[in-house]
């Protein structure tokens, strides 16, 4: 069974609960479960999965049925729990009489053997490296920076014993072997992985990226926006055969490295609403002062789980803006973007099939938090000469466990335990710290696997898993042996951030364009499909990068982007998309992305505006100032300045008879020629502002 049968079963055992799956798709998965029996078992345990859960989603009946006990005390009354409707019965007896037929088809014939399902319950799949190739192969001028060979060279770092679900798409395994210990080797490990993944599948890689393409995608994925012209035009004339690495180096050690992963960072953790009792402004600095000295992602984790006091301390506001509801949403979040996994499922309901996805495993990750509160006081501050409201986050001296209600109404009490580790209730140090080495323990911790995920689909739009942050055990994974050899990578690097970027970055992967051959078909992860990575998927501009970006196109000038009162404009100006919400995750409501709203701040927002302004705009002014030039060299400097390449000769030669009739028109009218000539560029410039190309990263 391949893969993409493996993810075909999934979607259509989904299609039937939804009642949408057509026939023809029923026809070719009866096909597929007839001839293999590893496909049927995958079949049966969907099923059972999916009715499981649409029974437990529809559990909203008319009348009331009492539910045994036999743990409840005498005197106590019996539960009642809503009966479900006729029609919901129909998925718990499908599952049953899947079982039935699984039972039968798979009945043993080997004299008594145990049955492959039998040994689907009790083996382990090695997750092992595949054999590094010559490290000489891999991308040009790339700094010999060797990993800790005590780590990596002997293969420690590999789990032997790493089992996945029957669901995820895990090729044959192979022995260990030891990982590289240069970035040339990892690179290389990249790229045979996923070429053999491609070569599975039957779809080639497609063309490499121009540099045109590479330089402004770079830009925008490390720097969190455009290239100026002029820094385009110096790569694009650059001739050097490393000058990709060269600029990808300058780029990571550059401030707005850090400036922007902190961004991102700020509103995985936070979101961009304004939270009333949080300092947004204090966790954007820590978090870039992390990233700028690249600290170690495990340091900045510890912090962020065991932090204490007030707004002023920048990883305490995490807590802080989470800290409700009796912790369900710091637990919720906590889990979904350190972990990459949605724990809060869990905290209603069971998966029947998969034994360490229980629901009390949602509780006892939140009964960590249960020794802490925040506590609100009023304090002088000197600054405003003012007294204020303060926040401030801290642990209690005793310990109370969490409570919850399970499925059959119970209640049950849940203690401290991460990973199968239980920890005392009367430590030493406080839970949170606990719970912090917890999270790093062991050499694959799943926290290191979530940041890689999340990372590489931070630079390709896609990841390992879909969604990127659903890692749980039923979650297949598009490439596994990948992923375990880059955690294990990362791990052995001490969780170096900008390494781990620096490898994605110069994988060959990387270097692909957007732009394939229309017969180059079979690479669509925008339809539900695993990527594949034979292209560079196009990824629409966040709006943090969109900002940064327009004001790149107004000024010309990188530096701006650093001043106070730019950066206290950028959070006014997301401000007005983005809205609060206290749910359970605490989550947001957005007008920007794809709305009406984004699109009527394209045409005549401020920003826009400003940047096509003939006087304020300074990259406008000086193309139309600039004595000398031609039409058409004008019209190739604006391209650059917005798109980060030059027209094509089709696109300047009609754009360059539409300045000259628009000029033509304007002259007619007796408005002097340099007017006309600027009104005709500012247009230009406008409707390459306004393009689509502009608006995404490809």
């Amino acid at each position: 069974m391949t893969s993409r049968e493996r993810q075909f079963i999934l979607q259509v055992v989904e299609g039937l609960c939804e009642g949408i799956a057509t026939q023809k798709e029923i026809e070719r998965l009866e096909a597929i479960t007839l001839q293999d029996r590893d496909a049927l078992r995958l079949y049966i345990e969907a099923m059972e999965l999916h009715g499981e859960l649409y029974w437990d989603a529809a559990g909203a009946g008319s009348t009331e049925m009492p539910v045994y006990k036999p743990a409840s005390p005498p005197h106590e009354e019996p539960v009642s729990v809503r009966r479900p409707s006729r029609r919901l019965f129909l998925f718990p007896v499908i599952g049953a009489s899947l079982l039935l037929l699984a039972t039968f088809t798979l009945w043993p014939r080997n004299n008594g053997q145990p049955t492959s399902v039998e040994l689907a319950q009790t083996e382990h799949s090695t997750i092992a490296s595949e054999p590094a190739k010559a490290e000489s192969g891999g991308p040009s001028a790339i700094p010999e920076i060797s990993l800790p060979a005590a780590a990596m060279g002997s293969g420690e770092n590999l789990p032997a014993d790493h089992s996945y679900p029957v669901s995820a798409p895990v090729r044959q395994t192979k022995p260990v072997r030891p990982l590289p210990t240069s970035d040339t080797g990892i690179v290389q490990l990249i790229n045979n992985e996923l070429q053999q993944m491609q070569k599975e599948a039957g779809v080639p890689a497609g063309p490499v990226a121009s540099d045109a393409e590479w330089i402004r995608r770079v830009y925008l994925d490390v720097a969190g926006r455009i290239p100026t012209a002029k820094e385009t035009e110096q790569f694009l004339n650059d001739q050097r055969s490393n000058k990709r690495a060269d600029t990808l180096d300058r780029l990571l050690v550059n401030p707005e490295f850090a400036r922007h992963q902190a961004s991102v960072w700020t509103n995985l953790l936070v979101g961009r609403a304004r939270v009333k009792g949080i300092q947004r402004e204090a966790l954007y600095a820590w978090l870039n002062r992390q990233f700028r000295e690249n600290r170690p992602w495990r340091d900045t984790v510890e912090e962020l789980i065991a932090a204490v006091g007030t707004q002023e301390n920048g990883p305490a506001n995490f807590l802080l803006a989470h800290l409700n509801n009796q912790a369900v949403p710091a637990t919720a979040i906590a889990a979904r973007i350190l972990l990459c996994q949605q724990l809060q499922c869990a905290q209603c309901h069971q998966h029947p099939d998969i034994k360490n996805w229980e629901q009390s495993k949602f509780w006892e990750l939140n009964a960590f938090f249960q020794q802490t509160k925040i506590k609100e006081s009023m304090a002088f501050d000197p600054k405003s000469n003012k007294t204020i409201h303060t926040r401030e986050l801290v642990n209690n001296d005793t310990f109370g466990p969490t409570f919850y209600e399970s499925l059959k109404g119970v209640l049950q009490v849940a203690y401290p335990s991460y990973s199968g580790v239980e920890v005392m209730t009367q430590p030493r140090s406080p839970l949170r710290d606990q719970l912090a080495d917890l999270l790093f323990s062991g050499d694959h911790p799943q926290t290191a696997r979530a940041f890689v995920n999340r990372t590489w689909a931070q630079f390709f739009g896609y990841g390992f898993t879909n969604p990127i942050d659903n890692m749980g055990p039923q979650t297949p994974v598009s490439h596994p042996e990948l992923l375990e050899q880059l955690t294990a990578a990362f791990v052995a690097s001490d969780y170096d951030v900008k390494r781990l970027v620096r490898w994605i970055c110069l994988s060959d992967a990387y270097q692909l364009s957007s732009q394939v051959p229309e017969k180059q078909l079979g690479d669509t992860p925008e339809l539900g499909d695993f990527a594949l990575f034979t292209r560079m998927y196009v990824k629409p501009l966040t709006a943090e990068q969109l900002y940064d970006s327009l004001l790149i196109a107004n000024t010309g000038n990188a530096s701006i982007l650093f001043d106070r009162q730019v950066e206290s404009n950028r959070e006014e100006w997301l401000a007005r998309f983005y809205t609060s919400v206290e749910t359970e995750e605490n989550s947001e409501t957005s007008t920007f992305d794809g709305t009406l709203t984004q699109a009527l701040m394209m045409i005549n927002g401020d920003l826009v505006l400003k940047a096509t302004d003939i006087e304020k705009g300074k990259v406008l002014s000086q193309v139309i100032n600039h004595r000398g030039w031609h039409e058409s060299e004008r019209i190739r400097q604006l391209c650059l300045a917005a798109l980060s390449r030059a027209p094509s000769e089709d696109e300047l030669n009609k754009i360059g008879d539409l300045v000259k009739r628009s000029i033509r028109a304007k002259t007619d009218r007796n408005i002097p020629y340099q007017v006309a000539l600027a009104e005709s560029l500012k247009d230009v410039y406008w409707a390459y502002l306004n393009s689509s190309e502009f608006a995404v990263n490809h």
